[in-house]
């Protein structure tokens, strides 16, 4: 392989990486104005920007949380908890503003091989519950950080709707009531806050369930909004967006779940995405002092997505490899009818990939094989023109066009595969199906690293894997029977390379490397045959 070859495939790589991690097709988020600058909108109502930016606005005074907003401003404490129990979750109730403050999904566990349901709230500081509601009054904010009272104890959903309602005030003695209810076989939760009596100012529901804190750049997690007819992602918040009342549904995006909020009868409250801290922040704006919404805790599947039938199923992207990805991941879910093994799915998945660029392969392992036979004369050339580069890569080029050979040919199979091994990342850090699938044996998680077991050394853990280890073995066999130039140097920089790759998967998901590795394989076998037939 030519050194063009080398720098060409590294530099690929390299250019992809960096395209991923720091242009990633996240939409801008125009911040209207500065905190500074919102507080001299007093006491203005926001007023939308215009069809171009339907979601972004002015958020007016006291539309953005502050930390004193929430609960533990006070020392006050939950005394009492009510579960509620579904076939789909297990919510958790506490009279501390009469909130939620755990919802657990039954068909998803926290770890493999763990009973416990999956978390979707997390614990975040000064945040204990949802919906945190307040009121701002007098240049002051009053919560709802006192204890309520619940007009039911326990309760199990199983053939019909139940309710929930929590009645209390908000610490300046405004009564509030909060009422849940519940639906059999859903992921939703109905809910309805409403103050009564005289409002001394306006009344804002808070929504805060998750931490930006360790979020990867690669894989987007954070606020969303969709307008009925624009989806976006909110990845920047160094200052408060106002949201006008255009919005189909906003919420969360978790990972591999998500929650989101729909307005429901008819008047949307008014929305400011903001954040304290690393928390992301829904404050809600209660019109006329009520809000009537649904809740969704759903999982990140598609299909289920699609038959929420609010066009939730925009929630899943897979960024500039969508086009990719989307069709990648609807394959494998048609052969996991059959096969019941994602493991399995991602080895056909290879299969159909190599079978599509075999011609490309055997155009690129010839022209790999006229290199090697060229290299006594690019051999000669070069100590003829060892002090003129120049005339040196002119006389190659010639050479190259007159025996119809591509100098970079050789590295075109690994090019195409690139924006493959990004789609499948995306989806195996993206999609749920491959959140704790399992393959076989020991691999029981195709979105997480595989662990056979782990050495303890010094105080680190160092875990011991297998499939990358027998990948960088297939490398190695590749690349030794792959054509080569006899630049000793060039061979030895080519044979650093499974070693290196080594390395560099041994932190990737379990099925990201089992592609890789069934793709060398098969590599193995191509080559094989081609050389046989060209020799």
């Amino acid at each position: 392989m030519e050194k063009r070859t080398v720098i060409a495939v590294v530099l690929t790589i390299i250019i992809l990486f960096v395209w991923q991690f720091y242009m990633s097709p996240k939409t801008p988020v125009n911040a209207p104005q500065t905190s500074g600058q919102s507080q001299k909108q007093n006491d203005e109502a926001p007023t939308a920007t215009g069809k171009e930016q339907p979601r972004v606005e002015q958020p007016a005074k006291g539309e953005v949380p502050s930390a004193g907003t929430s609960s533990q401003a006070t020392a006050i404490k939950s005394t009492r908890q009510i579960t509620v129990d579904t076939p789909k979750f297990k919510v958790t109730f506490g009279n501390l503003g009469g909130g939620m403050t755990s919802v657990r999904l039954k068909e998803y566990k926290e770890t493999v091989g763990n009973s416990t349901g999956k978390e979707i709230l997390e614990s975040l500081a000064p945040y204990e519950y949802l919906p945190v509601v307040s009121q701002t009054a007098g240049g002051k904010t009053f919560t709802d950080a006192t204890l309520f009272s619940s007009d039911r104890s326990d309760i199990t959903v199983t053939d019909k709707s139940e309710a929930l309602t929590f009645t209390g005030t908000l610490t300046n003695g405004q009564k509030v009531k909060k009422t849940y209810t519940f639906r059999p076989d859903t992921y939703t939760i109905g809910l309805s806050v409403e103050t009564e009596g005289k409002e001394q100012g306006p009344v804002f529901a808070d929504f805060a369930l998750m931490s930006l804190k360790n979020t990867s750049s690669y894989v987007f997690k954070g606020p969303f909004v969709y307008d009925g007819k624009k989806f976006d992602q909110i990845s920047k918040l160094d200052t408060a967006v106002g949201v006008n009342k255009s919005y189909s549904y906003t919420g969360f995006d978790l990972g591999y779940f998500s929650f989101i909020f729909l307005p429901q009868g008819g008047a949307t409250p008014g929305l400011v995405i903001s954040k304290t801290g690393d928390t992301p922040i829904d404050r809600f704006t209660l019109a006329g002092g009520r809000m009537e919404s649904s809740l969704y805790f759903v999982p990140n599947k598609l299909s289920f997505l699609k038959q929420l039938n609010i066009n939730a199923e925009k929630i899943v992207n897979f960024g500039w490899f969508d086009i990719i990805a989307k069709p990648m991941l609807w394959g494998m879910n048609w052969a996991n009818k059959f096969t019941r093994n994602y493991g399995i799915d991602i080895i056909l998945l290879t299969i159909l990939i190599k079978i599509i660029f075999y011609p490309l392969s055997l155009k690129s392992y010839k022209s790999m094989k006229q290199m090697q036979k060229m290299q006594p004369i690019i051999a000669k050339l070069r100590e003829k023109h060892k002090n003129d580069k120049e005339k040196l890569n002119k006389e190659m080029m010639d050479i190259y066009k007159t025996k119809g050979i591509n100098p970079l040919g050789g590295c075109l199979p690994m090019v195409v595969q690139i924006p493959v091994f990004f789609a499948l990342y995306r989806v195996l850090m993206s999609a749920i199906e491959f959140r704790h699938a399992p393959f076989f044996l020991w691999i029981n998680d195709l979105a997480a690293p595989e662990d056979l077991f782990t050495f303890s050394v010094a105080g680190y853990a160092l875990p011991l894997r297998i499939l990358p280890l027998i990948m960088g073995i297939t490398m190695l066999i590749q690349q030794k029977m792959t054509p080569t130039s006899v630049d000793p140097m060039q061979e030895k920089m080519m044979l650093l390379m499974p070693i290196v790759f080594t390395f560099l998967f041994w932190g990737f998901p379990a099925g990201l490397v089992l592609y890789w590795l069934v793709n060398n394989v098969i590599s193995i076998g191509q080559q094989y045959y081609i050389n046989k037939q060209v020799a």
